[in-house]
């Protein structure tokens, strides 16, 4: 086979208004002694000049193989770089800082919330404790004037209501008849209107016939159901002995239709 003619070359420097070439044949393709440097002044030459011109023509060997050199580069992950690393830090960091800071403000919102819940129960409860302490105060002038009006009388049935009033709180005995050994409902009428001269029945059923029926009580009234009697005090009001373990109490009626007795 015959040779190959190869055109090798490179440009080593521009200085001082020379071109200084550098030409050779492949490292592989023929002897160290054929290199050889060209220096072309630039400043000189024609418009026209080629860059064949500053190539040599050697012959090397068609059997020649050329060797290529190979580097291997090695390129680092941006994040296992110093710089990448304190970047994800930074942005890690600032992540947290915001996470506690939201923490922060859920908290404030809690507590916020809590504190509206308390005050809101707090109002409530002193709404409701007013609320009570005016039906106290509406239920006590209610008391001082139906014993005002009731002391001031002259009708029995008013006097009897005067004598049952001096007695709330007495306990509830079933069939007692004098505040000394308790007071049942019967024995509670019997009792004050015996005290005026008045003598009636000592059971309820009797006191349903013991007087006269009638639709527009007044104080001192017996108000009738089955099984119970108490003492009409004017108002809405009762004075009675209800029940075992309930002291004689002064109350509003909770009677429904009941029967009014008159007996004076």
């Amino acid at each position: 086979m015959g040779e190959a003619a190869v055109k090798t070359g490179a440009i080593a420097a521009v200085t001082g208004g020379m071109l200084a070439s550098v030409f050779s044949s492949s490292a592989s393709a023929a002897p160290a002694e054929n290199t050889r440097t060209t220096t072309l002044d630039y400043n000189r030459a024609e418009a026209n000049v080629l860059a064949d011109e500053l190539v040599d023509v050697v012959r090397v060997p068609a059997q020649a193989q050329p060797q290529v050199e190979t580097t291997t580069i090695k390129i680092t992950p941006y994040a296992e770089t110093d710089e990448g690393k304190a970047e994800a830090a930074r942005i890690a960091e600032e992540r947290r800082q915001a996470k506690l800071e939201r923490q922060a403000e859920l908290e404030a919102q809690r507590q916020a919330e809590l504190e509206a819940e308390r005050q809101a129960e707090a109002e409530a409860a002193a709404a409701a404790e007013a609320e009570a302490a005016a039906a106290e105060a509406s239920a006590s002038t209610t008391t001082t004037t139906s014993t005002t009006s009731t002391s001031t009388g002259s009708s029995i049935g008013q006097q009897a209501v005067n004598l049952a009033m001096e007695l709330v709180g007495t306990p509830y005995v079933l069939g007692g008849s004098t505040p000394s050994e308790g007071l049942d409902c019967s024995g509670l009428i019997t009792y004050v209107y015996s005290q005026l001269g008045v003598s009636l029945p000592r059971t309820s059923s009797e006191l349903h016939y013991a007087g006269t029926a009638v639709s527009d009580p007044v104080a001192g009234d017996i108000v009738w159901t089955s099984g119970h009697v108490s003492l009409y005090a004017g108002n809405g009001m009762i004075v009675e002995a209800v029940q075992p373990g309930t002291p004689l109490r002064y109350t509003t009626m909770w009677q429904s239709n009941p029967t009014f007795v008159r007996v004076a």
